[in-house]
């Protein structure tokens, strides 16, 4: 029979991180129970060193004082233990002895005292493959994942096949963006570990990864048959539907994380989109709104996105009604003003609703403030050359939109809006080549129809 040296400290229960699924594996608060059993006992203090290539041998010595340790955690005293094995003249040189007071430590939360604990034992016996594996262990605990993969990998050779080496392998490969790799260990891990929540997380995680949601969304149910209070797994499955194109049954899902009461504000912001663009603008502002006065503070640049989407589809009235709500809520006023990205966004977004649904004049001086002050803003550029144009200004607003046709990130956007400006102007000819070059750099089949149009037009002014 061999002694263990406290390795059912390991086997924690990682489950306890389902209410947080993107963090990392981590212990649970406490394993004091385990203290009390007689297999624990027998397994602590019984003979040792059957397998010398990836165990310490324990002489009689190192055997008596973890039976004492032993005897202190029977009572619950962690500390007693720990001032045991700290104050033993041997503990330096024994590798059996440093790596139970790591595990220890570990166990208290002393994370670091545990990692020079754990890196000792293994100096002084390299192939010890526990100390291997609870070296990673407290490594992916401080999300140091790149120093724990060697380790994790070295218990492997050591022979480790246990779920926990094996699923901290997969959390490691997917940290690392190496999604194939994570999506077998984590499926080893269910070998030994059949019921553990993350490896279960972790697979459906790599199946998403390597496209196949349809997997992930199956694994996603399962889980939900089990713990449908979970809004982390609703969201999670949302992200799966929505890689399918399917947003009926994503929104269904955040819908149902929101009625849990455990959806974020910027979760609640993209749910709003998703109705949006559905068509459902109340549910969409029932969504954005909700935000500005929730307990926790919605991300200001979220609010921005939820104010230019509702402008995307026109919908003034109820852009104004969330522009107003976000100048008069104390939260936000201000917020953008050490943003100048923030700003000008949000500029923009109140210049186009007065020129469209306003007073254009304000709208306009809005735009043109945000163009004197950043020529190179091509979207303020485009939006002023909109309202020239609607004014009948067109070589203003040509100038305008080849002005900013010379920003690569704008280019696109302006050479289409520049030939449906002289469309407009009744030059066809002119208009060719602007919506030849917007659709060049980005192919559109709407696009290709419009331009088969205006150079059929172009050939009959001809």
């Amino acid at each position: 029979m061999k002694i263990h040296l406290l390795y059912p400290c390991f086997l924690f229960g990682i489950s306890s991180l389902a209410s947080d699924h993107s963090a990392p594996p981590g212990p649970s608060n406490s394993i004091d129970p385990l203290w009390q059993e007689a297999s624990f006992r027998r397994a602590f203090t019984a003979s040792y060193g059957i397998d010398a290539r990836i165990e310490p041998l324990v002489n009689a010595g190192e055997k008596e004082v973890l039976n004492q340790v032993a005897e202190l955690m029977k009572k619950e005293d962690r500390e007693g233990a720990i001032a045991k094995l700290v104050g033993d003249s041997n503990l330096n040189e024994s590798a059996a002895l440093i790596f139970t007071l790591g595990n220890l430590r570990f166990e208290s939360g002393a994370v670091e005292d545990a990692l020079v604990n754990f890196e000792r034992a293994i100096a002084l016996h390299p192939n010890f493959r526990d100390a291997h594996r609870n070296l990673a262990v407290a490594l992916v605990q401080q999300s140091q994942f790149d120093a724990a993969e060697p380790h994790l990998v070295r218990a492997l050779e050591l022979g480790a096949r246990d779920g926990l080496t094996l699923g901290l392998l997969g959390y490691c490969h997917a940290n690392a963006d190496r999604s194939q790799a994570a999506l077998q260990a984590y499926r080893l891990a269910q070998l030994t570990m059949p019921e553990e929540l993350q490896w279960k997380l972790g697979e459906a995680h790599a199946l998403l990864a390597l496209n196949d949601a349809r997997g992930s969304v199956s694994i996603y149910s399962q889980l939900l048959e089990q713990r449908a209070d979970d809004g982390a797994l609703w969201s999670n499955q949302a992200d799966a539907y929505l890689q399918l194109g399917e947003s009926v049954p994503a929104i269904a899902n955040l819908e149902f994380a929101r009625r849990l009461n455990q959806l974020n504000p910027a979760e609640t912001i993209s749910l709003g989109h998703l109705y949006l663009n559905e068509g459902l603008v109340d549910s969409a502002m029932e969504c954005y709104q909700a935000t500005l006065s929730g307990e926790a503070e919605a991300p200001f640049d979220k609010l921005v996105d939820a104010l230019e989407n509702l402008t995307r589809f026109r919908r003034w009235h109820e852009a104004g009604i969330l522009v107003e709500a976000l100048s008069e809520n104390p939260r936000f006023r201000g917020r953008s003003d050490n943003d100048k990205g923030i700003t000008s966004r949000l500029m923009r977004c109140r210049g186009l609703i007065e020129l469209e649904a306003g007073d254009p004049t304000i709208g306009f001086g809005l735009v043109q403030s945000l163009v004197e002050s950043d020529p190179l803003d091509g979207a303020a550029l485009i939006l002023l050359a909109k309202f020239q144009a609607r004014e009948k200004r067109f070589e203003e607003a040509e100038l305008l939109l080849q002005q900013a046709a010379s920003l690569d990130a704008f280019a696109v956007a302006a050479w289409r809006e520049l030939g449906k400006l002289l469309v407009q102007a009744g030059r066809y000819g002119d208009a060719v080549n602007p919506l030849r070059q917007a659709l060049e750099r980005e192919p559109d089949a709407n696009l290709s129809q419009y331009l088969d149009a205006v150079e059929r037009a172009a050939k009959q002014e001809g």
